[in-house]
């Protein structure tokens, strides 16, 4: 499938169905920039709006006819056998109301992640551009949001913010100031590709989406950011056709390198965020230490899984144990036992082999894809300090990902295929 331009030749029923995937990806944009809302009742997992649209767009373009990538099979199995694990570990938890919910919500999760990478899978160098456009519209929208009320500068200011730090229309600011950091790296890439002055119109949304990390006080996002940004120049770099496309990567890296330090100590003059900045900064917080913090209760959940090898029951550790693990490794583990741990680390094992082998493959969406793998390393790193499993971003950049992993190794397959056709004559141009 190479695109729904639409000839005049084609009957009416298979233009009408053009026009109707045409009119699903305008919704899924719509959809995408609405992810920047996900407020909900604190303590209660319920749907946002975001969820009930997405689950019906992805009904409407299973309808219209997209198909799941045979290749598909592989990271959907893992994810599968982590549902497995959360129910047997859950057959006798004690919050059973909290498992249902859980199994539930990643059941959900997990097929969202499926439809993106069919999405992406059937013309990643197209539809990859239009979800990083609606992801960075949205992240800008309410990075707005949150630095005006940080700043105090809108009505019920309070409403977003948490402890003092920014969470626009998010519930946590660890979830929001990762959230900000994939479409942050798209629009500086944009903007070192730029070849018109008009690209400078893209400083204001990447000034403000940095200033949505900072003032989400997070240190996993600050570190996150950091981590995706190198890796991301790395194999930009490594990935480079040009001389001259290298040198101006570099430029723009030095440029933006400058404006981050400019701006932080703009941020830094401000009294209430020089405070929280120092505070926030600390590499080990009071609630880390102690017999009471999260390290302590790590070990505690890595000692409980030893003795039920089959989980607790997602949702249960954080109840019996009055703390989360703050660890998404840990938290799959103890919740659905060595059958759900060891099945997604072998999704992300996986996710990072074959998104890196993907990245040096020349292609449609190539760019797009180093983007989105530099962001899930970063984020899949942040892991190891917070629990991630429900961040519905997470999905979509996973979506990206393999979709274009998996139109890389069919072309690949296609490609050989065709050699293979053409036997060792015509290989070399002889055809009889």
């Amino acid at each position: 499938m190479n695109g729904f331009a639409i000839d005049p030749h084609v009957p009416k029923a298979s233009a009408a169905s053009l026009w109707g995937k045409r009119a699903g990806e305008a919704l899924l944009f719509l959809i995408v920039v609405g992810g920047f809302y996900q407020k909900s009742k604190a303590g209660e997992s319920q749907p946002v709006p975001y969820d009930l649209a997405l689950i019906g767009c992805m009904g409407l373009f299973f309808l219209l006819g997209l198909k799941l990538p045979r290749g598909i099979v592989w990271p959907a199995l893992c994810w599968g056998l982590v549902l497995v694990g959360y129910i047997l570990g859950g057959v006798s938890a004690p919050y059973m109301d909290l498992v249902q919910d859980a199994v539930t919500v990643s059941a959900y999760q997990v097929c969202a992640f499926i439809f993106f990478s069919a999405y992406v899978y059937e013309e990643p160098g197209r539809r990859l551009p239009l979800l990083f456009n609606a992801w960075a519209l949205g992240a800008v929208i309410v990075s707005v949001v949150a630095v005006a009320a940080y700043f105090g500068v809108m009505p019920n200011a309070d409403d977003y913010l948490a402890m003092g730090r920014a969470t626009g229309t998010f519930n946590d600011p660890n979830v929001f100031g990762p959230f900000l950091i994939p479409p942050t790296i798209y629009l500086a890439q944009r903007l070192s590709m730029a070849q018109s002055m008009r690209a400078l119109l893209l400083v204001p949304g990447i000034a403000v989406l940095l200033f949505g990390v900072l003032l989400s006080f997070s240190r996993g996002a600050w570190g996150s950011l950091v981590l995706s940004s190198a890796i991301f120049l790395g194999l930009t770099l490594a990935t480079s056709k040009s001389a001259k496309q290298s040198m101006r990567l570099i430029v723009s890296a030095v440029l933006m390198g400058l404006f981050v330090v400019g701006m932080l100590a703009a941020a830094l003059s401000a009294p209430q965020v020089q405070a929280l900045f120092k505070e926030r900064a600390m590499l080990v917080q009071d609630y880390d230490v102690g017999e009471q913090g999260r390290f302590e209760s790590q070990k505690r959940a890595f000692a409980k899984t030893l003795e039920n090898p089959l989980g607790l029951g997602p949702n249960q550790w954080a109840k019996l144990n009055k703390l989360d693990t703050h660890n998404v490794y840990l938290h799959v583990l103890v919740a659905g036992g060595f059958l759900s741990g060891l099945s997604f680390i072998a999704f992300v094992l996986l996710t990072l082999r074959r998104g890196w082998l993907a990245s040096f493959k020349p292609g449609p969406g190539q760019e797009y894809l180093i983007v989105a793998y530099a962001c899930a390393v970063g984020q899949m790193t942040e892991a190891f300090i917070i629990d991630i499993e429900n961040w519905r971003h997470i999905y979509l950049l996973f979506g990206m990902i393999w979709g274009v992993i998996l139109a890389r190794e069919m072309a690949g397959a296609a490609r050989t295929r065709r050699a293979d056709a053409r036997g060792p004559l015509g290989a070399a141009g002889f055809t009889g």
